[in-house]
């Protein structure tokens, strides 16, 4: 009579214990809609592909158990742990096209993640945040003078990479340094690169582009500007890595056109630099874990 008590004991623990482990392991499911608008002379799958990214980083994003996450990190390092998630975590993924015109095309995701993998990559990068905390200030001080000190010792700053930004290049082949300047005063040095005057010291070189800009007459008092802008960055990979950005603009046809394209294009080359930042850190770190344990995680 006792043995069959304890084996009961037993079996219900080892069930409990079963459970538990299931219930540890369940993934969690990733719903969401997004559009894109294609960019002059893309196919609307190419569109397709950029809603379905953005599509799976709002699932991510808005998942109950990233709650704590989105209340203590700013939008920057949150990003960048999600973009992590979204890249090597996501599992059977599906999309379905919701509608597909000539310039949009918006799309409905369906996926799972693994909370286990969430709080691996949410270690992962607080272990991250830490080291990059603990040297910010000597990095900000070292960034002040970061020109001279790279001109005479580049070598000092080991596993920070530098980055080269090219004057803007207009579509009928002119350029303007002026918003290259405002670009790289948006990227500005951080502590996985510094901007440098030296191209030849550069490990990362930007040019930024001005590939469209054109204006529609909607209707009487109304106008439509279309801008692409692109970053065209090779150091990231062997091939070079080109990070888009297109809008619309609605204004008044008694609006200054000139005023107007000279905002969009700085809107737009901010945007773009924020997707540029995140590509570069990203880079950096998995060339330090890879140079310090042998493995890319």
């Amino acid at each position: 009579m006792y043995f069959k008590r304890l084996l009961g004991v037993v079996v219900f623990t080892l069930l409990l214990c079963f459970e538990a482990k299931a219930d540890e392991l369940e993934s969690l499911e990733i719903k969401a809609n997004a559009c894109e608008k294609a960019f002059a002379n893309e196919s609307l799958s190419s569109a397709r592909v950029r809603a379905v990214d953005k599509a799976v980083f709002l699932g991510i994003k808005n998942l109950p158990e990233l709650e704590s996450d989105r209340m203590t990190l700013n939008e920057h390092d949150l990003n960048v742990m999600i973009y992590r998630l979204v890249d090597d975590f996501v599992e059977d993924l599906s999309s379905k096209v919701l509608k597909s015109e000539d310039e949009k095309v918006c799309v409905e995701i369906k996926g799972y993640i693994n909370p286990l993998h969430i709080n691996e990559v949410r270690k992962e990068f607080d272990l991250r945040r830490q080291s990059t905390d603990s040297t910010e200030e000597l990095l900000e001080e070292i960034a002040q003078n970061v020109n001279d000190a790279f001109a005479v010792h580049p070598q000092n700053l080991e596993g920070v990479a530098l980055v080269y930004v090219e004057p803007l290049v207009y579509y009928n082949g002119k350029i303007s340094h002026k918003h290259a300047n405002n670009l790289k005063e948006k990227i500005k040095d951080n502590p996985y690169y510094f901007l440098t005057d030296d191209k030849e010291l550069a490990d990362i070189k930007v040019t930024p582009k001005l590939l469209k800009a054109k204006v529609d007459a909607l209707d009487e008092t109304h106008k439509r500007f279309q801008m692409v802008v692109s970053l065209e960055v090779s150091g990231l990979k062997d091939a070079p890595t080109v990070i888009s950005q297109n809008r619309f603009l609605l204004f008044d046809a008694s609006e200054d056109e000139q005023e107007i394209a000279g905002r969009l294009l700085d809107k737009l080359l901010e945007a773009a630099g924020a997707d540029l930042i995140r590509r570069i850190e990203r880079f950096v770190q998995e060339k330090i874990e890879k140079e310090s344990i042998g493995r890319t995680i």
